[in-house]
């Protein structure tokens, strides 16, 4: 792990206060500070390819701009020892400052300096911290240090941001239609439309739209393109969109400061919800993209969450049950789209064969002579305990979701039934590709990123360790959990090599199971998934249905920019 460096390191001053900062934005516009931090997150080409801290050579070209000359001896000597000097949640800190600054100063008042920059951004990254208690009962333990860790696993997201904004777009495109009759218990795109105003495939265009107009502005890496990075509405105005459609879609991702209303105190460090919600910032019909990877979290946001929020109170908990089997389907598929059926033969949602009625699990991965049993769980963190710092809060959020359930079994549970009637019917109870098998391989995937982060795959693990029986005449291997980002990313190996071998290999690394997956795996590497084809056909059909559907006519459009 490489440590960032907090102002006061670097200043050898005492560890600045909240309020100190905020006295210090006090003193320049917001719209200046907002859009110094959309230049800058262009500058070090935060988002493409996972990047989430400045490379050393975007570090040494612009730290001259952005500290007093007298710090840069200090900056170099530290960044040769490897400490992180620029990183994305240092703009995601400043802005959402920026954002809750109430009182404020004047947009009057002279612009942020560039000599001041690199200040306010090492304060805003030092704020990224606070004090845990220290439990010492081994699972309490165990649940703080996820409380701690889960936010900076966030911060430092190994997952392509395009890659998550495809797997959404797939959850549309192809899973649903791919439900059984039995699980379509909702209309998606009638429920957006009903909430929005507008159909859901405009609403998927623009999203695209406006993510590959901000990679392109990140390719072209000079201070000019960060300048001058903003969507104009009027760029729209020649597609055949009504002016209202695309005054919308602007207010859907944006927010402007003469609408912004006071926001709420952070849950905790790393809070950036009102940012994550509205990741561009809107000015004199100009948007400006805050943050690459909240930018195409959009889609997913604005379909699942804020539909959920316009449902009456009995519908949500369906509503999310319904996209659970939405993912269950996107599991299977990755399988069956990727992997090598004969080195790994899937089958989703199996049933036994004396009780075909009764599901084994949601999916089982077969290797030779071992069963990988597979739970995929949407099992997303509440804000409110994911930045909270608390491991009470985290502890229930585990168990309720993970482990244990309050109505029914989940995860942790589900596998430690599943393995305890698999190991004790007839073999003709089972389906006959399963009878002969003697080892087991129990998997939790998570469509959020808490599968693969710090100490959860050693919770879960241990839980089940708590909840399992022991079988004899089979091999049951401690529990592996990763997320679906890792997942995607595997798939390139499993073209040429068993799940099992691979699950195998990270419980061999690491056999506390505490550390993230990717750093306990060699074939989980950060950054865009390699050969993924089947996502990129569907990313350049995405392409051309938004290249019909807006009518590009514009030369200067940002997408006819991607078109060309």
């Amino acid at each position: 792990m490489r440590t960032w460096v907090p102002w006061s390191e670097l200043t050898g001053g005492p560890r600045g206060t909240v309020e100190e900062f905020r006295d210090i934005l006090r003193r320049y516009p917001r719209s200046s500070l907002l859009r110094a931090c959309a230049r800058l997150s262009v500058l070090f080409n935060y988002g493409p390819d996972a990047d989430t801290t400045a490379s050393d050579e975007a570090t040494a070209k612009w730290a001259p701009l952005l500290f007093q000359a007298a710090l840069l001896d200090r900056i170099g000597k530290l960044g040769a020892r490897r400490r992180v000097i620029f990183f994305q949640a240092q703009l995601r800190s400043l802005a959402s400052e920026v954002i809750r600054l109430n009182p404020f100063g004047g947009e009057d008042l002279a612009p942020v300096p560039d000599g001041m920059l690199g200040e306010l951004m090492l304060r805003a990254g030092e704020l990224l911290y606070q004090q845990h208690p220290k439990p010492t009962d081994e699972l309490d333990e165990q649940a703080n240090l996820i409380s701690q860790f889960l936010p900076i696993y966030e911060m430092d997201s190994p997952t392509e941001a395009f890659i998550a904004f495809l797997r959404f777009y797939i959850f549309l495109t192809i899973n649903i239609p791919r439900l059984p009759e039995e699980l379509k218990t909702f209309d998606v795109a009638a429920l957006f439309e009903k909430q929005f105003g507008f159909p859901l495939d405009t609403y998927a265009h623009f999203i695209f739209c406006f993510g590959m107009h901000a990679m392109i502005q990140r390719g072209k890496k000079s201070i000019e393109a960060a300048v001058d990075s903003g969507i104009r509405i009027e760029t729209f105005r020649n597609m055949k969109l009504t002016p209202d459609t695309i005054n919308r879609m602007f207010e859907t991702v944006s927010f402007s400061l003469d609408t912004l209303s006071a926001q709420k105190l952070p849950t905790g460090y790393a809070d950036f919800e009102f940012l994550r919600d509205h990741p561009y910032f809107l000015q004199n019909g100009e948007i400006f993209c805050l943050d690459y990877e909240f930018a195409m979290g959009k889609l997913e946001s604005g379909v699942l969450w804020r539909v959920m929020k316009g449902l009456e109170q009995y519908q949500k908990e369906p509503y999310l049950s319904f996209w659970g089997n939405v993912f269950e389907d996107y599991v299977s598929w990755l399988f069956e789209t990727y992997s090598s059926s004969s080195l790994n033969m899937i089958y989703p949602a199996p049933t036994y064969a004396d009780d075909p009625m009764q599901q084994v699990c949601d999916a089982i991965v077969v290797c030779g002579s071992t069963a990988i049993l597979i739970e995929a769980k949407l099992a997303t963190v509440r804000a409110d305990i994911r930045y909270s710092g608390d491991y009470k809060k985290m502890r229930a959020f585990l168990e309720d979701r993970l482990v244990c359930g309050t109505t029914r079994r989940v995860g942790v549970t589900q596998l430690v039934h599943a393995l305890d009637r698999i190991t004790s019917v007839p073999p003709l109870a089972l389906p006959p590709w399963l009878a002969g098998v003697r080892k087991f391989i129990p998997v939790i995937v998570t469509k959020d990123d808490i599968g693969s982060s710090w100490v959860v795959n050693a919770y879960l693990n241990k839980r089940f360790r708590q909840e399992a029986k022991r079988h004899k005449k089979y091999t049951i291997t401690p529990l592996v959990s990763l997320s679906v980002s890792t997942l995607e990313r595997l798939m390139k190996t499993l073209k040429e090599l068993p799940l099992a071998e691979i699950l195998e290999g990270r419980m061999q690394e690491d056999k506390t199971l505490t550390r993230p997956f990717e750093a306990a795996s060699k074939y989980a590497q950060s950054g865009v998934p390699g050969r993924l084809s089947v996502h990129m056909e569907i990313l350049h059909e995405l392409m051309e249905r938004m290249t019909a559907d807006f009518g590009l006519t514009d030369p200067s459009s940002p997408a006819q920019d991607i078109v060309k």
